[in-house]
């Protein structure tokens, strides 16, 4: 499912970028409408994103960390009433950006459970 979801996810954005926070901004607010719908879609999960954290890598390259709170939804075949969890869990995936300053392409890499 992972892989499913990190191919998906690779998108081109046409947005003004001019600094890392401005870039982590855009790619966060571009995440913020993919990620959720497909998460829903494909896992039945609820998504919240919770932070994007960027850093520079080399050139114009970046990378970092995705932190969202995802909720299996009552019904979905994920979904387990026995599960002390409350099928609430908190994730980190990690986050690959390229960006000219004008434009950016990002891709969600692995995903992980946080405890």
């Amino acid at each position: 499912m992972k892989n499913i979801i990190t191919s998906i996810l690779v998108i081109l954005s046409f947005i003004s970028c001019e600094n890392t926070e401005d870039l982590t901004t855009q790619v966060q607010q571009s995440i913020s409408k993919e990620l959720p719908q497909n998460n829903l879609r494909q896992l039945g999960l609820e998504t919240e994103i919770i932070k994007l954290e960027l850093v520079k890598r080399e050139g114009n390259e970046f990378e970092g960390i995705l932190t969202t709170n995802e909720v299996r939804k009552k019904g979905s075949k994920y979904y387990n009433s026995s599960d002390t969890s409350d099928n609430n869990f908190l994730f980190e995936y990690d986050v690959y950006v390229i960006s000219d300053g004008k434009n950016f392409e990002y891709k969600i890499g692995n995903k992980r459970v946080v405890n």
